[in-house]
This record gives structure tokens, sequence and C-alpha cells, in this order.
């Protein structure tokens, strides 16, 4: 969780104004960068002997060793840590994920050093909106998004805020253009990247009811404009189209909070919009780079900050991936491979042209977003759910299309073997057609059992039958 610099009150009056932020960094795509962030949800056993979440104090603590280990930790909003990389060329991707892998390993042997348990996926059963804002991290900017979630957004906000933990790509891009064709590719793989990454509970949010459907997913969606896949893209003809649309929805976002020039917290009775802020002489460079925050798009456009916190360009965050070891260590290749490696990412996109979902297709709009839907309302199907159409007008299966984008992976690492052992478990899922969030859900008879998993012994934890769940899946399947 990053703050937003206070401190810069250049007057932004009109979208020419901002235009000029998302130009790019002008460079080759071989030298663009990759990047990478994770949050950890950290819990411990209670009092009764009930998994909790971490408490703000041992976060704090938790933070504090990690530094002393020499780490740039961060807490997210509540009983969670992120790791962030530093940023690599496109072409070290094998350096980054051996700089992810230490750093997992250090966070997961600081973790349990402190008695704490990392959580090896996005929710935690028990965690309700009301325990986890008793361990919210000491931050304005979270008390900031709380309460104005809570006075003016719907309950999705807040589930998403308090409750998930996910895993991020960042990918920096050339230019106007370069930036429409790494969204339009990324939505349209938004399906794939909630479904193959799904990594959650059968159970969230202390409830008895199981879960059939992607919670983050679906969340997401529930965010209305604000989230999911914007018409900033799906309408924009090109790139400077797509920037101009970018830039007017943010003019046109409720703030939940904004700063004055005193840099302190202003809440408003109701949400007020960047453009409004005009009114006030409160259109600020800060203001509107806190507006841009406000959109929760599953692909983010957001700042590049240098050391002091100071925005330095734009950057596409890839934000579908659920939190989790697989995630955390396969990501990075998987969004290389389907957005940035030349060879890939040419297969990807006639692959994705197979079913009707490139702009190159009309109707291809409306297709990614009813496959982004199909993928999170799945009612227990997982992957087995429409995902575009195929040339005879029928439609394609997201399980179908898994398989495809699997022997692309496969050809990825043939050219990359330094990235098998990151990448492979990705193309297990991707070839059984079995997600680990399905595998977790056949492991767990009921929600007292997804909670005694969290502290239970290896044979009656899901995370270690999910290697004996896929290898019976695969023989059954004749993989």
């Amino acid at each position: 969780m990053t703050d937003v610099r206070r401190d810069d009150f250049t007057l932004i009056n009109s979208v020419e104004d901002v235009i000029p932020f998302y130009k790019g960094n002008g460079l080759a795509l071989d030298k663009q960068y990759i990047g990478f962030e994770t949050e950890i949800g950290v819990y411990k056993k209670g009092a009764d002997g009930q998994p909790v979440g971490t408490t703000t104090q041992d976060t704090a603590e938790l933070l504090a060793y990690l530094k002393k280990l020499g780490h740039q930790a961060q807490l997210e909003m509540a009983s969670a840590v992120e790791y962030a990389s530093p940023p690599f060329r496109v072409t070290e991707v094998p350096q980054l994920v051996k700089e992810i892998k230490q750093s997992w390993d250090d966070y997961h042997q600081a973790i349990e050093a402190k008695g704490f348990v990392a959580n090896d996926s996005p929710f935690f059963p028990f965690a309700t909106l009301e325990s986890a804002e008793e361990n919210l991290v000491d931050r304005d900017r979270a008390r900031g998004l709380v309460k104005g979630m809570k006075l003016h957004k719907a309950p999705e906000f807040l589930k998403v805020t308090l409750l998930a933990t996910s895993t991020q790509i960042s990918l920096s891009y050339k230019d106007p253009n370069d930036l429409h064709d790494l969204l339009a590719t990324g939505y349209a793989l938004q399906a794939p990247i909630f479904a193959l990454f799904g990594n959650y509970p059968a159970f969230i949010e202390g409830k008895n009811e199981r879960l059939d459907y992607n919670p983050r997913a679906a969340f997401y969606e529930a965010f209305g404009e604000q989230g999911s896949i914007p018409k900033s893209l799906l309408e924009a003809k090109d790139g400077d189209d797509f920037v101009r649309r970018h830039a007017q929805q943010v003019f046109e976002t409720p703030l939940l909070f904004y700063y004055d020039r005193d840099n302190t917290i202003i809440w408003p009775e109701k949400p007020v919009t960047f453009e409004q802020l005009k009114d006030l002489g409160l259109n600020t460079r800060s203001n509107y780079d806190l507006a841009e925050t406000f959109v929760y798009s599953d692909l983010k456009v957001c700042n590049i900050r240098d050391d002091e916190g100071r925005p330095t360009g734009k950057r596409v965050e890839v934000r579908g991936l659920d939190a989790g070891e697989t995630g955390a260590l396969g990501g990075v290749p998987f969004i290389h491979a389907l957005l940035r490696d030349p060879a890939a990412s040419a297969q990807v996109k006639g692959l994705l042209s197979e079913y009707g979902l490139t702009p190159d297709h009309d109707g291809w709009q409306q297709r990614i977003v009813e496959a982004r839907h199909n993928a999170a309302y799945h009612e227990g199907k997982y992957l087995d759910v429409d995902f575009g159409i195929r040339a005879n007008g029928k439609p394609g299966n997201l399980a179908e299309f898994s398989r495809e984008l699997a022997t692309v992976l496969e050809l990825y690492v043939q050219r990359n073997p330094q990235l098998k052992d990151a990448t492979q478990p990705v193309i297990d899922i991707a070839k059984s057609g079995v997600t680990q969030a399905e595998l977790k859900n056949r492991a767990t008879k009921d929600y007292e059992h997804a909670n005694r998993q969290l502290l239970a012994v290896a044979n009656d934890n899901p995370q270690h039958a999910h290697a004996a769940g896929f290898t019976q899946t695969a023989r059954t399947k004749g993989l």
C-alpha cells in the first residue's frame, strides 16, 4: 500500500494538463521494465485456540523485524505485509524471479520466527470486516479509505480493501500505443488470469456458505465503473484516445477523501470528484494522483515513483493474481510471456484472435466483459465456462483455451529453461483444468474445517492435499 505524496500543489485545470504524464518512456520494447509486489496475509493461534489475524502491533513488530533483516517491507491494510521488488528489464526476468524467490523465503522465515503463520491464500476464512478493521494498519491512507468506503461505497469496496490480498505485476510502456496494446491484450486475458491463479479458500467472511464464485473477481466487478474493465479501454480507438478517456475518468472519479494545502486529509460529507475540487482551488497534482488511485480497474494505470515517492511516469499494474505461492513465484514469467516476450505474446494474440477476443474482431469488447464475468461467477465450474466465440460461431471454453495457453507457456520455458521451476505449477493448472481454489474446495468439509486446516497437521491441510489432488485428477483425466 503506497501513499500519495501530498506536497505537489501544481494546479491541473484540464485533461490537456495531464496528457504528458502518460507519454511513456520512449524506450524500445526490449528495454522496458517489469516489477512485482505481493501481499502476504499473516495469522496466529488465538487465545481460544482458533486462528486469528495478527494485530496492528503484531504486524508493526514483524515489519520492524523484516527491515532489520534488510528488507524494504511495507504494511498492508490489515494483518498483512507486502514485498515489492526493484524493477528489472524485461530481458532480466530470470534475475527477477531469483530475487522474488529469495525474498519470498526470507519473508516466510521471518514470519515463522515471530511465531506467526503466512497464509497461502488471498483470504482468511474467519476474517470479517469487523475483525479486520480491529487490526487496521496505523496509517492515514488506511484510515481515510476505510472511513470513506464505510460512508459512501458498497460493501465490496471494503471487502477487497480489508479482507483480500493479491499479487501484482507491473509493466512500463513505450508510448500510448504500446499502453493500449498491453491493456487490450491484458483485459482479453483477464478471465484466465483470475481463473488460473484462483487460490481462494472454500469459505470466507466467517460464513458457512461454500463459495461458488471467485471472490476478488466478483468484488471488483461490483465496483461498477471504478472496477473491472473500464469504458476508457472498451471505447478507445487507439492509445492517444485511451489516455484522454482515462484522464477524463480520473477527473470524474469520486474521491473518498482529499488533501488540503496544509496536507490534512479532508473527509467530505459526500464524495467529490477531482473536477469539483477546482471550486476549492484544490485541483492539485497530489489530488489528481489520489483520484487515480480510486480507479480500481483490473489492469491499473498508476504512477512510477522514485525513492522519494515522486511520480516519474506511468505503468500498468496487472492485479488479477491471487496471493499465495503460485502467483508469487510464477506470476512474473507468466505475465512476461503473455505480454512482453515477443514470440509468446504473438502466439497469445493469435490464440485470442481464434476466440474473437482481439480488437480486429467486431464485438470483442462485449466478449471480454462476458468472459471475465463468467470466470468471476463460475457457479462451481471454475474453468469450465464460456470464453469468447470460435470461428464456427459457437462459444469457446476457458478450460480449452487454458490448455492451448499451456502449450504457449511450454514453448516459452523451452526458450527460457531457467524459468521452468517457477512456471511449471501454472502450466500444470492450465493443462489439467483444475485450479488451486477447486482443490481447496474439494479438500474442505465445512467452514469449521476450513479454520482447523490453518493450524492443522499436514494431512489435514489443503496446501499439502493439493499435490495429491492434482495427481489423482491427472490420472482420471488421462494426463
